[in-house]
C-alpha cells in the first residue's frame, strides 16, 4: 500500500518518472484505464496531487509515453554487433530470450553471448553422477563410436562439439529422449578426456568409477569435478542459442574468478575486468545487455559481474568513442523493474511464450528443479519468468488499454500477450549508475 512519508514522492524535485509512478499507482488502486481516470481522481489521491500544473494532459504525457516505450522495443534490429552478459547460464535467457530471438532472425546482425561464471553450484551431484553413469553405459554398448577414432585420445576429443549439438537437436525434434542423452553423454566424454587427460577408454572407465563412488559418498567436489560441473552448464546454454543457429564461437564462457570470491565485493581488474575489457575490444559491440540487479536484489554474483562489466565500459570509452553504444540493462526472476524506471518495453508474444518454454526445458536440464530456487516460487525459472512478463503486460494495458493491443494494426502489438521491461542507457549513464549503486550501498554499510 502506498505509504504517504515515501521519500520517492515527497523528498527532492519533481520528475516526469515521478508522475508516471503515480498514474500508474492510481490506475492499480482504482483498478481503472488511465483514459477513464478524471481530474477529482487525481486531486484526490496523494501522489497524484503533488504532480506540477495537475489536469487530465498530464495523463495523456503518461499515455503517450507509455506508448513510446513500447513501439521502441518493437522495432526490429539491423547491422548491430550485439554483446549479450549474464552473470550466470541462463540468465540471459531469462531476461531477453523473445527478443534475441527476433535479432537472431537478421543475418545483418552479429550475435554474442558471454556468460561471466562458471555455474557450477546449480549442478548436484546427482546429476553429475547420473551422467557419468549413462556416458557410462553408452561406452559398454559402443553407442560412442568416436572413440575408435586413432587420434581421439591425443586431439580428436577437441573437435565437433558443434556435432554434439546438432545430435541433441535433432533428437529434440524426433522426440528421442534416449538419443538426446546420448548427445549429451558425448560432451559429456569429451570434456572429461581433456580435463583428466586420459588416454583410452580403459582409463576413462577407470576415473569414471572413481568419480561416481567419491559423488555417492558425498566427498567434497574436486577442482576437476567443479570445473566438469561448469561444462555441463557451458552446453546447456549452447543448446539455448543453437535452437536459433548460433555457432560456437559466438558464445563465450568466460569463467571469472569472482564466482569463487565470497569476501571481495570489488572486481579484481586483472582477474574480472580485462577479460571483459579485451572482448569488448576485440568485437566492438554497438549493443551490450547487462544484468542490472542491485547488491541483494538477487545472487551476489549479478552485482559483481554488473560492476566489472561497467568498470570495463568504463575503461573502453577512454580509448574509442562510444557515443552510439547503448546498453540495455535488464532484470529477470530476481528483480523487476517498475514501468516508469524502464524505458523500453519488448513485446511477447504467444509463440515467444511457447519456444521459451520449451527451449529452458529441453535445455537446462539441471534447472527444471534449479538448485537454487527463487524464495517465493516453487517452479521453472522458465514459468517465473513468464509470470512476470504477464503482469508488466497487465499493468501496461491499464495505461494504454486492451483495445490499444487487440485492435492495433501492427500484427507483433496484436500477438502480444506480455512485456519485458529494459532500461536503455548511453555509456556514460550505464557507468554512472554503476557508480550511484556502489556509493548507496557503502553509504548503507556506514549507517549500519
Amino acid at each position: 500500500m502506498f505509504n504517504k512519508t515515501d521519500p520517492s514522492y515527497f523528498d527532492g524535485e519533481w520528475s516526469f518518472e515521478k508522475t508516471e509512478r503515480a498514474v500508474l499507482g492510481l490506475c492499480k488502486i482504482l483498478d481503472r484505464y488511465a483514459h477513464n481516470l478524471t481530474l477529482e481522481d487525481l486531486q484526490n489521491d496523494p501522489r497524484c496531487a503533488r504532480i506540477p500544473n495537475l489536469s487530465l494532459e498530464r495523463v495523456q504525457e503518461v499515455i503517450a509515453d507509455v506508448e513510446a516505450k513500447l513501439w521502441r522495443g518493437a522495432k526490429p534490429f539491423e547491422n548491430e554487433v550485439i554483446y549479450h552478459t549474464g552473470p550466470h547460464h541462463d540468465d540471459i535467457m531469462l531476461g531477453l530470450m523473445p527478443l534475441i530471438n527476433r535479432q537472431l532472425r537478421s543475418a545483418t546482425n552479429q550475435v554474442h553471448f558471454a556468460i561471466m561464471t562458471s555455474g557450477y553450484h546449480s549442478v548436484t551431484d546427482a546429476i553429475l553422477r547420473q551422467a557419468l553413469e549413462d556416458t557410462l553405459e553408452c561406452l559398454r554398448q559402443d553407442r560412442i563410436q568416436m572413440v575408435h577414432y586413432p587420434d581421439f585420445f591425443e586431439q580428436g576429443y577437441r573437435f565437433k562439439q558443434e556435432k554434439d549439438i546438432h545430435h541433441y537437436l535433432d533428437n529434440v525434434a524426433r522426440k528421442n529422449p534416449e538419443e538426446m542423452r546420448r548427445g549429451f553423454c558425448h560432451r559429456i566424454l569429451r570434456d572429461a578426456v581433456g580435463l583428466w587427460e586420459l588416454k583410452s577408454v580403459e582409463d576413462v572407465e577407470a576415473r569414471f568409477k572413481t568419480e561416481i563412488e567419491n559423488l555417492r559418498e558425498g566427498k567434497a567436489n574436486s577442482t576437476e569435478i567443479q570445473k566438469l560441473k561448469g561444462q555441463v552448464r557451458e552446453f546447456e546454454e549452447e543448446l539455448v542459442w543453437a535452437y536459433a543457429g548460433t555457432a560456437l564461437n559466438h558464445i563465450h564462457h568466460l569463467r571469472l574468478g569472482l564466482y569463487d570470491d565470497k569476501k571481495t565485493k570489488d572486481p579484481d581488474f586483472l582477474r574480472d575486468v580485462a577479460p571483459i575489457l579485451n572482448q569488448l575490444r576485440a568485437l566492438k559491440p554497438t549493443i551490450i545487455t547487462v544484468a542490472i540487479d542491485s547488491e541483494g536484489q538477487g545472487p551476489n554474483t549479478h552485482y559483481k559481474v554488473m560492476q566489472s562489466i561497467a568498470e570495463a565500459v568504463r575503461l573502453w570509452n577512454k580509448e574509442a568513442d562510444l557515443k552510439n553504444l547503448r546498453i540495455f540493462g535488464y532484470r529477470n526472476v530476481w528483480s523487476t523493474f517498475h514501468p516508469a524506471e524502464a524505458n523500453m518495453y519488448v513485446p511477447v508474444s504467444l509463440n515467444a511464450f511457447a519456444v521459451f518454454e520449451k527451449a529452458f526445458k529441453d535445455s537446462y536440464l539441471t534447472q527444471v528443479k534449479a538448485e537454487f530456487p527463487n524464495p517465493d516460487f516453487d517452479g521453472p525459472f522458465s514459468e517465473l519468468a513468464e509470470s512476470i512478463w504477464v503482469k508488466q503486460y497487465k499493468d501496461i494495458q491499464l495505461i494504454l488499454g486492451k483495445d490499444f493491443f487487440y485492435e492495433n494494426e501492427h500484427p507483433l502489438i496484436r500477438a502480444t500477450h506480455g512485456l519485458i521491461f529494459l532500461k536503455e542507457m548511453t555509456a556514460e549513464e550505464f557507468v554512472d549508475l554503476a557508480e550511484e549503486m556502489s556509493r548507496r550501498i557503502e553509504n548503507n554499510r556506514i549507517d549500519n
